[in-house]
């Protein structure tokens, strides 16, 4: 193929890319790049249930033009302490799903449908329709700025796990999930424990000046919450040193 030939081709391809699009959409953000950016899809072909496979809808496109937005959508979920669980943007744990490959995959609907409904071992926030729009623009927005990983396999545990120390002494009235042990717990009379010991736990017991918890202070709270806190409305857990050292390993 000649160099005139070649470069045509490469014309006619890009040509059919954007023209797929515009033949049913008025152009828009063009600055941005192209259609996929923002709403993916399949650009090259004008059949509509292929070019609209996995599409972002309107509703959900803005995540890179819209900064306010996308803002107000990373301090909810800053104040959720989401991260405790999930993976987002560079940062985040890992028991439960990387919201970084999620929002990759899955549509904004997709996702709106997880907050919503929410499985047995995720608080529930209680987000309005307006607030699980603008978290999906911060998922959405975090996402696009990760480098593409390669696929792995991922599992993460959303059913009971095997009763053990923190099921027998905690379960009644809190639960949480864990990377490798699964989900534990029944209660919901108190907090979801859930990354309890990382640094994306917001609590709102620990003494003023400290953050977050640690194993020290979580001993001395399972043994004498009112040796941590003197309002503190849980009673003591009577538990041996060996089990309480259960109790430590499963919340870690």
């Amino acid at each position: 193929m000649g160099t005139r030939a070649f470069l045509l081709l490469i014309f006619l391809m890009s040509a059919a890319e954007v023209f797929a699009c515009v033949k049913c959409h008025e152009p828009h953000y063009t600055e941005v790049g192209t259609c996929s950016a923002c709403h993916r899809g399949e650009m090259r072909s004008s059949r509509e249930n292929v070019a609209h496979a996995g599409l972002i809808t309107a509703k959900y496109s803005s995540f890179y033009t819209d900064k306010k937005a996308v803002a107000s959508g990373e301090k909810i979920v800053s104040d959720s302490a989401c991260r405790r669980c999930h993976a987002i943007g560079a940062e985040g744990g890992t028991a439960a799903a990387d919201l970084n490959a999620s929002a990759m995959k899955y549509t904004g609907e997709y996702l709106d449908d997880k907050l919503k409904n929410v499985n047995e071992y995720m608080p529930d926030f209680h987000f309005n329709d307006a607030e699980r729009r603008l978290v999906i623009l911060y998922l959405l927005n975090a996402a696009s700025k990760q480098p593409e990983k390669a696929n792995e396999p991922y599992v993460a545990y959303i059913t009971p796990a095997k009763k053990g120390a923190f099921e027998k002494h905690c379960g009644g009235c809190h639960r949480m999930i864990t990377r490798n042990g699964g989900g534990k717990g029944t209660g919901i009379e108190g907090a979801n424990l859930s990354g309890l010991l990382t640094k994306y736990f917001l609590s709102s017991v620990l003494p003023a000046g400290e953050k977050h918890w640690t194993e020290k202070r979580l001993r001395e709270w399972i043994k004498n919450p009112r040796s941590v806190n003197k309002l503190a409305v849980m009673p003591p857990v009577r538990i041996t040193d060996t089990e309480l050292d259960k109790v430590i390993k499963e919340i870690k």
